[in-house]
């Protein structure tokens, strides 16, 4: 057998090899679910059933959620839980779904922007062990959805100029307006991006006012529910709009149309502080958030920055000495304003975290490649230096699968966002025979408490009564009988009298509490 179809096999082995050491686990390798995560589900399950959400709205554009969330992800987990039905396997199924989908096609574009196989298997590669696409991944949240369907419209866009296909190029067109339906910040970098690409390619006769005329026709087409939405709430027109059995809802305790900039009470002040989150996450590539990124790690490795570096100043000195080919030029210019108008995003909405951000995180992964690159061509001794980039990324690699799964995914579990032990106490609870009255806690008025329940009713069909006075669950527990299973903040009954006669495991913070 011939070395190179040697070296092909090899190579599918070990993106099999890394795609099961990411999904291993998968649904449950976080065990607990996240507050907006349970929300998503208790709406995909009522549009799965009745075509509303769970506030009675028929097939909204937008979610109420906890303030604000996106469709995308809900319509999709509705038709998983059509097909498979509600569980933790449907919920979860449609992000794993699109996020490899996107592994595939950030290879197929690296592939068409460099002319080069060897460089898109790196980037392959790169991008299986990217932290943030391992992480966001395995559990459902609704803003992770816009980073995909924002690669599939940079895909479509490129293919389209760069092999000069109308019909690819309005098909990136639907794409794009697809995207404002991932995260409520697309509206401020979609249009954005699309006036100063517009304008790129009319300068450069890449595009011609018929071609212009159409790919607004195309991206109004699917884009204006979701940009009526936004402007309905954000004039305070008190009207929702129902057509074509959609609904654009006005929601009178929207938050999400106040996060820009431009509503602060002290712009200036904010301005600043924007400009540090921006930078502080881009560079720290860590927000604090347990579920969001391992400061450890990073969204895409803390040594990427090093190869980004090199990537943005070859590119600015190759522009200014205007040494980029001319086949090149629109994949640089993609890359930069990506990037660019990205980081303009992060800085116009207020407090930046890895998310608010997550449409930078494949560009980045891009930008490492062109970095690793560079530094190639520059370096003599080309063989120590593969070798060298193929040993810290393979060793980091093992180290954020081991970190993930010994250390990782336990701290998320129980991290502010997730249900800290509750989800996997309500599943023990099911493992336990002759119990038939269930009782949950509410004392400390954590509201999505009531969340998690109501989409575990949803699950198993059992009622659970809710305690919200302390009287009443000493009275409970006082009282408890063989049929009878509590599960509370472990904090909330350890001075309850009693409780040292009673059977009670802890999970995370909670207590199941049994005769």
């Amino acid at each position: 057998m011939e070395k190179k179809k040697i070296y092909n096999i090899l190579f599918i082995v070990l993106v099999i090899i890394i795609l099961i050491l990411k999904i291993i686990n998968w649904p449950t390798t976080l065990q607990e679910m996240n507050c907006d995560e349970a929300m998503t589900a208790i709406d995909a399950k009522e549009l799965a059933e009745t075509g509303r959400d769970h506030n009675g709205i028929q097939n909204p554009v937008y979610l109420l959620g906890w303030g604000g969330q996106s469709v995308i992800l809900v319509y999709l987990m509705a038709l998983c839980i059509k097909i498979f039905g509600y569980s933790t396997f449907a919920i979860r199924l449609p992000m794993l779904v699109v996020s490899i989908v996107a592994i595939f096609v950030f290879y197929d574009l690296v592939k068409r922007m460099t002319k080069n196989k060897t460089i898109a298997k790196i980037g392959l590669i790169a991008v299986l062990i990217m932290p943030w696409q391992m992480l966001q991944s395995l559990w459902a949240l609704d803003c992770n959805m816009f980073p995909h369907f924002l690669l599939f419209a940079m895909y479509f866009l490129y293919r389209g100029v760069s092999e000069k296909k109308n019909w690819i190029l309005y098909i990136s067109m639907i794409f794009f307006a697809l995207s404002l339906y991932g995260y409520g910040i697309a509206i401020y970098f979609v249009p954005i991006f699309l006036v100063v690409t517009a304008i790129y390619l009319m300068v450069k006769k890449h595009l011609k006012i018929k071609q212009l005329i159409i790919c607004i026709i195309a991206f109004l087409a699917f884009a204006w529910p979701i940009i009526t939405m936004f402007a309905i709430n954000l004039f305070k027109t008190n009207e929702s709009i129902q057509i074509f059995g959609f609904t654009i809802p006005f929601y009178e305790t929207l938050s999400r149309t106040q996060d820009m900039l431009f509503f602060s009470d002290n712009i200036l002040h904010q301005l600043w502080n924007n400009i540090v989150s921006t930078v502080s996450v881009i560079i720290g590539q860590y927000d604090g958030c347990a579920w969001n990124e391992s400061p450890v790690f990073g969204t895409v490795y803390h040594i990427s920055i090093i190869f980004i570096i090199f990537a943005i100043v070859d590119i600015i000195v190759k522009a200014i000495k205007k040494e980029i080919k001319p086949e090149n030029k629109f994949a640089v210019y993609l890359m930069v304003m990506w990037f660019g108008i990205g980081v303009l995003t992060g800085i116009l909405i207020n407090n930046a975290n890895v998310n608010r951000l997550n449409l930078i995180w494949y560009v980045m992964v891009l930008l490492t490649i062109y970095g690793i690159c560079v530094i190639y061509e520059k370096v003599k001794n080309k063989k120590a230096y593969k070798a060298i980039i193929i040993a810290i990324y393979a060793i980091l690699f093992i180290s954020y699968i081991i970190y993930f799964n010994v250390y990782f995914a336990k701290q998320v579990d129980n991290s502010i966002c997730f249900s800290r032990g509750l989800i996997v106490g309500l599943n023990y609870i099911d493992t336990l025979e002759g119990k038939e009255d269930f009782t949950y806690t509410n004392i400390v008025g954590d509201q999505t408490i009531n969340i998690y329940i109501r989409d575990r009713k949803n699950r198993t069909g059992k009622e659970y009564k809710c305690v919200t006075d302390q009287t009443e669950l000493e009275n409970i527990i006082e009282n408890i009988d063989n049929q009878d299973a509590i599960i509370a903040k472990t904090d909330e009954i350890k001075d309850v009298e009693g409780i040292e006669n009673l059977q009670v495991k802890e999970f995370g913070e909670y207590s199941v509490i049994t005769k």
